[in-house]
């Protein structure tokens, strides 16, 4: 992402908090591609056994239409604010598809709790630490662990990892000095690394 296009998104950003309501539907049009891209990274590298399930379209439309919902009612100050929003909508879709599948399969196995009904409409809660010894299970928790970090290392990490970018691209875009990043990386995998058992292979 080029400076010019972060200086084109904080313009729309400083719109949008003024009141100009026509930001947000150019800001949200600048961003698709990302947010897409991002939604099908996530999904094809943690999710995988959901792609079976959920095309990568339906992913996006539904974090599209949490992130329009969100913009509603939060007005974010900076570029960066605005592509937490979007990892943290990206996220809560699959962590919500997740779950549901996993409903899904106790059900068909016959071990749903609550007398065997379907809840459709269950949502994502992060205080859930129901573990599954699989695949699924272990991203569930790891996106968790993620949302969990301090927020300076939870940016580095969303960049570098969700969205690949480089490290030099996160420094400007953070205004921080490359090597503030770098540590900040490195604090951020550790942190996961003394969280979750076989995460370091991944990193």
């Amino acid at each position: 992402m080029s400076d010019n296009t972060t200086a084109d998104l904080q313009d729309l950003i400083e719109k949008l908090r003024h009141g100009d309501e026509s930001a947000r539907e150019a800001l949200l049009d600048r961003v698709y591609h990302r947010l897409r891209q991002i939604a099908g990274l996530v999904l094809h590298q943690d999710f995988d056994r959901l792609e079976a399930h959920h095309e990568l379209d339906s992913v996006v439309d539904e974090a599209w239409a949490q992130l329009v919902q969100a913009l509603k009612k939060t007005q974010p100050t900076t570029v960066d604010d605005f592509y937490g929003l979007i990892f943290r909508k990206v996220r809560h879709v699959l962590l919500d598809m997740a779950r549901q599948e996993r409903r899904h399969e106790q059900r068909r196995l016959g071990d749903l709790p609550n007398g065997g009904r379907f809840d459709s409409d269950l949502r994502y809660d992060p205080s859930d630490t129901t573990y599954e010894p699989s695949q699924l299970a272990f991203w569930t928790e790891f996106h968790r662990e993620v949302e969990s970090l301090p927020d300076d290392q939870r940016a580095v990490f969303d960049f570098h990892y969700f969205a690949e970018f480089p490290q030099a691209e996160i420094a400007r875009l953070l205004q921080l000095h490359p090597k503030q990043v770098s540590r900040l990386w490195i604090a951020a995998t550790v942190r996961l690394a003394e969280r979750l058992d076989g995460i370091e292979e991944l990193l």
